[in-house]
């Protein structure tokens, strides 16, 4: 089959892009830089980190192992510090954690001692609203989340995709600017990362917020997003911003369509090509043989 180039976009997908751009700048990321040790013999993980990001858009991060993807996203929540650059949000540097900004784990971070709707009502009380408000709030975001029936359930009685729908309704409801996951699905079985994926972009529909993702699978990456903004390692940095030529509304048919395949064909490229194998020959171990079985596998 004769793969479209993934820069091709149809009418649709151009126009999208197009709307999206005339949204506000809710997050500049500008000569963004950080780096470990003396400045002498620094370990640099990224620098120039430079892009922009759309009110409401869906912009998912990858890279290889090592390409500083956890470290870019603790330094947008503030749970760490750049070395360099800054981040910018609605045009207000970013300097510690704060309620603009929701933030959803790989681990679902729930406080086993409360009820999935005590949960949620948590950052809601820290805020200083009531307990009847926190209480009414947090039953409208488990409604939207589809945990209604649940409410008086604890972490410990949910699957594991139950509990990141906790999470995502804990997130939102203190009502941040932007919403950062951090491979929030990376734990969960093939099947039950499908739903989640599925009930993230309902989500997102209903919610006035901008998503910042980080992944390391590539279907998943393109599945979800509007952009993906791949970084590179040694040295690190961004090595390409793609704008998804796959249609929305997304569905799992179009895992086999050409600008899905080529869209997928060209991340690969820029995470595991020849580029990137030259500056990773540590991927190779040592040939030491534990065994003589008399023949060879490959």
């Amino acid at each position: 089959m004769q793969l479209p180039d993934y820069r091709e976009q149809t009418p649709e997908v151009k126009a999208r892009f197009d709307r999206i751009k005339q949204r506000p700048v809710i997050m500049k990321v500008r000569d963004l830089k950080k780096a470990f040790g003396p400045a002498e013999s620094e370990h640099v993980v990224f620098d120039k980190v430079n892009f922009d990001v759309y009110r409401r858009e869906f912009i998912t991060v990858i890279g290889p192992s090592g390409c500083g993807k956890s470290t870019f996203i603790r330094i947008a929540a503030g749970l760490d510090e750049s070395s360099g650059g800054q981040i910018l949000l609605e045009d207000k540097p970013v300097g510690g954690p704060g309620p603009d900004r929701g933030m959803v784990f790989q681990g679902y971070t729930l406080f086993p001692w409360r009820t999935v709707k005590k949960n949620v009502m948590f950052g809601l009380e820290m805020q200083g609203k009531s307990k009847h408000s926190a209480e009414q709030e947090a039953r409208q975001w488990l409604e939207m989340v589809g945990l209604s029936k649940f409410e008086n359930s604890y972490p410990h009685e949910l699957s594991g995709g139950m509990k990141q729908r906790v999470a995502i309704a804990r997130a939102l409801a203190n009502d941040p600017r932007i919403l950062i996951m951090d491979e929030p699905f990376g734990a969960l079985d093939a099947q039950t990362r499908c739903k989640m994926q599925s009930y993230l972009l309902q989500i997102w529909k209903k919610v006035d917020v901008t998503i910042l993702f980080i992944t390391h699978d590539l279907d998943e990456a393109i599945y979800l997003s509007d952009r993906i903004l791949v970084l590179g390692v040694n040295p690190g940095g961004v090595r390409e911003i793609i704008e998804n030529p796959v249609p929305r509304p997304r569905t799992v048919e179009q895992f086999l369509s050409p600008e899905f395949i080529a869209t997928k064909r060209r991340l690969d490229e820029l995470i595991h090509g020849p580029a990137v194998e030259q500056d990773g020959e540590d991927d190779k171990l040592p040939m030491i043989r534990m065994t003589q079985a008399g023949d060879e596998v490959e």
